[in-house]
């Protein structure tokens, strides 16, 4: 008779890791330990650097501040992961298993989505998203969710459970290494590892004047000069009121349809066609400015207060409220907060995305600027800015380019500036509200004696093309635009037919910091015969222009005749 061997006694802790096939805690737990680094390194590491360096100008933080706090994200992320797989391991086996088949299908429909199904997203340009139009994006999610999952059945049923260990081990950490790879590239190609100081745009200055002479070039964006001049004949007749002094030119073309490309070429007044990239181009047209120049040259104190001020070269800081300075985070918490949510929306399903709403404004206050305040050119910041303001009036000469959000998207004003919901606001609404600001900046002026020695533009980036409840892309060619010279009066607001082009803004600043008043500005009269360029491009997709020439007036977009030219960013 054989004697039987004693088996070996098993402490607690291997019992509650015991598996049924024998396989090791370590070998057993290697799966999950890589699918937790892929699924954290993807959505805490490579997801928003990825964001960061493709926009790397649209944010206020370097790569410096944010990598340090996403790494954070990283091992909490991480460690969560695993304390999921090994509560599902001590709880049964085949639910561990299940749980490292469901990440496993997660994961890789993340990376596809996010990698190759996200070409056409919503843009992030305010407006409220009509999720309902992406039909053809939501069945793509879900066909692909369909085919990981029956793929993910059939491995299972002809490889097993032991097998697929090696592919949820190996496969996410070679997807981890591409992603790696790919991230460290995107970097450098967009020069996303810079660590100096951010030049940032402050509030400083924002309301000081001269007592001598000031020029205001106050942008309200997305007003529609033949909008305004509707709402003006209709509902809204204090619009003229409001500007008495000024005379309206409804004939006035722009040079762009969009703020990112109108903003530079009103300071500078050069074209852009794609020749170049785009902040090497502006930062040496700002450099030759001949608005610029000039007041350099008279000694203006110099201040330009927007979000789209694009200048790379030290002679930014010529404009006093442009600071070098190191920021920090308000909130570690909220930026990854924001982060995640950026990650949602270009690598979630496209079904889901609706449920995480994300706007640019959510950015505003993570950061805190030592011994300045940041400038937002949301309506209600520099409203509250504007009502709380205590005017300084100082002897030198003054330049003020203010940008506010105006009437563009999203439509969230009443006509006295408060804030209500999206779905309740109107581009009409939104426009009075402008106004609105316009009215109270233009009596803070007259309430600190400067008005008068004050030059004034009033004027909108681009158009809108707003028509029976609908925008016209290529309606935005027909921006508003009001002027007002020093010490000029009226008994009520002039209106011009002369059929201006942005193409004739520099000369008219020259002539306003010489003396002219409003009638003299410009050299095109009402009645003349003069056709005009304008170069459109759809939003996101500046690479490609389209030249366009205005034969009659710009509120019909009809009049706008196509040249054949086009001109298309090389590489």
């Amino acid at each position: 008779m054989k004697r039987q061997t004693e088996k070996p006694k098993r402490t607690a802790l291997q019992r509650i890791f015991s598996r049924y096939d024998g396989m090791s805690v370590e070998k057993s737990l290697i799966p999950a330990l890589c699918l937790s680094v892929a699924i954290s390194f993807l959505v805490m590491l490579y997801g928003p650097l990825e964001l960061f360096f493709t926009n790397v100008h649209e944010f206020y933080f370097t790569f410096g501040m944010l990598f340090p706090v996403l790494l954070k994200g990283f091992a909490v992320m991480l460690l969560a992961c695993m304390l999921g797989f090994l509560l599902c391991y001590v709880i049964y086996v085949r639910l561990y298993e299940l749980a490292l088949l469901a990440a496993g299908v997660g994961y890789l429909c993340t990376y596809i989505q996010g990698m190759f199904l996200a070409g056409n997203l919503p843009p992030l340009d305010g407006r409220t998203m009509r999720w309902w139009i992406y039909g053809k994006e939501n069945l793509q999610s879900v066909i692909l969710w369909c085919a990981v999952v029956l793929l993910t059945i059939l491995l299972v049923r002809f490889l097993h459970m032991r097998r697929m260990y090696k592919v949820l081990t190996w496969g996410p950490a070679f997807l981890t290494a591409v992603l790696l790879l790919t991230g460290i590239t995107v970097g450098l190609m967009n020069h996303g590892f810079s660590l100096k100081p951010q030049t940032l745009v402050t509030k400083d200055g924002e309301f000081t004047m001269s007592s001598d002479r000031n020029l205001v070039v106050f942008v309200v964006d997305t007003v529609d000069s033949w909008t305004w001049k509707e709402l003006m004949e209709g509902d809204y007749p204090e619009f003229a009121e409001i500007l008495s002094d000024f005379t309206y030119f409804p004939d006035t073309e722009s040079a762009y349809p969009y703020t990112t490309n109108a903003i530079p070429n009103l300071l500078e007044g050069q074209w852009f066609e794609n020749q170049e990239d785009f902040r090497t181009f502006v930062t040496r047209a700002m450099d030759d400015s001949p608005l610029l120049a000039r007041l350099r040259q008279d000694g203006y104190r110099m201040g330009v207060y927007s979000e789209e001020l694009v200048y790379e070269s030290d002679n930014v800081l010529q404009f006093e409220n442009v600071k070098k300075a190191h920021c920090q985070f308000t909130s570690d918490w909220d930026v990854m907060k924001m982060e995640l949510k950026l990650v949602w929306f270009k690598y979630a399903p496209f079904p889901a995305k609706k449920y995480v709403p994300i706007s640019w404004d959510d950015f505003h206050g993570l950061m805190t600027l030592e011994g300045s305040e940041q400038y937002w050119e949301t309506n209600w910041n520099f409203y509250q800015d504007l009502l709380a303001a205590e005017p300084q009036v100082v002897g030198d000469k003054c330049f003020r380019f203010l940008h506010i959000e105006g009437a563009h998207w999203p439509f969230r004003y009443d006509p006295d500036v408060n804030v209500v919901n999206v779905y309740q606001g109107s581009y009409y609404e939104s426009m009075a509200a402008t106004m609105k600001i316009v009215d109270t900046y233009l009596d803070m002026l007259r309430e600190a004696g400067v008005y008068d020695n004050t030059a004034i533009l009033v004027l909108s980036d681009h158009g809108f093309g707003y028509a029976n409840g609908e925008e016209v892309p290529l309606g935005r060619n027909n921006p508003f635009l009001a002027v007002k010279g020093i010490n000029e009066h009226h008994d009520a607001m002039q209106i011009s037919g002369a059929p201006i082009s942005y193409e004739d803004l520099q000369e008219a600043y020259r002539r306003l910091l010489d003396g002219a008043t409003s009638d003299q500005v410009f050299d095109a009269k009402e009645g003349d015969d003069r056709v005009r360029r304008y170069l459109y491009y759809e939003f996101t997709k500046e690479d490609h222009m389209v030249e366009y020439e205005l034969h009659g007036h710009a509120e019909d977009h009809n009049n706008l005749v196509p040249t054949g030219r086009v001109f298309d960013l090389e590489g």
